[in-house]
C-alpha cells in the first residue's frame, strides 16, 4: 500500500496560525499530501488568579477553547484536501510540534511566521527559531500575510558550492518526483562594492564569483536531471547584489513558488540549523521557504 504523505502544521489562533494553513493549503495542493493540523498548549500556561483554585477547571476551559479554535482552523481548509485536527498538550509548543510529528511519522513542519512581521515577509519567532534548530524534517516557512495560490508553479533551490549540497538536491528529488513543476537553482554572489579581495577590482571579482557559481550549477544540474525526468522546465541562475538581501531582490519570484534551502554545515546529522546566509535571505525573499536537514540519511519524503 502507498504510504501518504502528510505535514505538521503549527496552529494558533492569530495571523501566524492562518499563514501557516496556507502554506500547507499550498503544499498539500501540489503534493497530494494530507495535513495534521496541531494546536499545542503549554502545560505551563498560568490560570488568572480567580480560577487558580480550580487549576483543572481553568484545563477543561482551555481545552474547550482549543477545540473551538480548531474547528475554525479546519474550516480554512478548502476542500479536496484531507485534514485533521489534534490538541496537544506539551511543555513547550515547539516539544509538541516535534512529537506530533514522530505520532504521525509527518514528513514536514509548517509554521507561520513571527506576527510582528512585515507583510510578506519574515521574522523568526521562539517557535520556528527552536524548530530550526531541532526538527529531523523540513520546516516550511510561511511569509506574514501568506495566501496559498491555486497551484504552485516553481520551486527555486538555493544552493551554495560547499559540500553537502547533493543532500538537499536528493531531498528536493524526492520531493518533486511525479510533479509537474518548474525547478529553478540559484546561487547567490556578494561583491561588496566598497571592498576588494588581493588586490583585485570590483567587477574582476565579481566577474570570477560568477564564472565560479556557473560551473557549479553546471554540476548541480547534471546531478539533477540524470536522477529524474525533468518534472518541468528547468533554469539556473546567478544572483549577484553588494549583500545577500540585495542578491535576492535583484531577482523575479513568482506569487506561485516557493524556495528550497539546505540547513548549515555546523547541524547535527539529520538535524536543522539555519546558517548566516539563510537568515539573511529571509530579510528580502517575498515567498515561502523550506528549510532541509543535513545528512546524508535526512527524510526525502515529499
Amino acid at each position: 500500500m502507498t504510504r501518504t504523505a502528510n505535514y505538521v502544521v503549527a496552529y494558533e489562533a492569530t495571523d501566524r496560525g492562518n499563514d501557516a494553513i496556507e502554506l500547507g493549503v499550498a503544499l498539500a495542493r501540489l503534493t497530494g499530501a494530507e495535513l495534521r493540523i496541531c494546536l499545542v498548549l503549554p502545560h505551563s500556561t498560568v490560570a488568572p488568579s480567580r480560577l487558580r483554585a480550580s487549576g483543572s477547571d481553568f484545563e477543561a476551559l482551555l481545552e474547550q477553547q482549543g477545540l473551538e479554535w480548531l474547528v475554525g482552523a479546519a474550516a480554512r481548509v478548502p476542500a479536496g484536501i484531507v485534514a485533521t485536527t489534534h490538541l496537544i498538550w506539551a511543555d513547550a509548543v515547539s516539544d509538541g510540534l516535534l512529537r506530533a510529528v514522530t505520532e504521525f511519522d509527518s514528513d514536514r513542519i509548517v509554521v507561520g511566521a513571527s506576527r510582528h512581521g512585515i507583510r510578506g515577509r519574515y521574522t523568526i519567532g521562539s517557535v520556528a527559531n527552536a524548530l530550526l534548530h531541532a526538527s529531523p524534517v523540513p520546516v516550511a516557512l510561511a511569509p506574514h500575510g501568506y495566501i496559498a495560490p491555486a497551484q504552485l508553479s516553481r520551486i527555486t533551490c538555493a544552493i551554495g558550492t560547499r559540500p553537502g549540497w547533493s543532500t538537499l538536491l536528493d531531498s528536493l528529488l524526492a520531493f518533486t518526483a511525479g510533479l509537474t513543476v518548474d525547478v529553478r537553482f540559484l546561487t547567490l554572489v556578494e561583491v561588496d562594492s566598497r571592498r576588494t579581495q588581493h588586490g583585485e577590482s570590483t567587477p574582476a571579482l565579481e566577474a570570477a564569483r560568477t564564472a565560479e557559481s556557473t560551473a557549479h550549477l553546471e554540476s548541480v544540474l547534471e546531478y539533477f536531471t540524470t536522477r529524474a525526468p525533468a518534472p518541468g522546465t528547468i533554469t539556473t541562475e546567478v544572483a549577484v547584489g553588494e549583500n545577500v538581501e540585495s542578491a535576492v531582490e535583484a531577482i523575479e519570484w513568482r506569487a506561485e513558488e516557493v524556495a528550497f534551502v539546505g540547513s548549515s554545515r555546523l547541524a547535527q546529522p539529520t538535524t536543522i540549523f539555519l546558517g548566516i546566509t539563510a537568515h539573511r535571505m529571509l530579510n528580502a525573499l517575498p515567498v515561502p521557504l523550506i528549510v532541509v536537514p543535513t545528512g546524508a540519511s535526512a527524510r526525502l519524503a515529499r
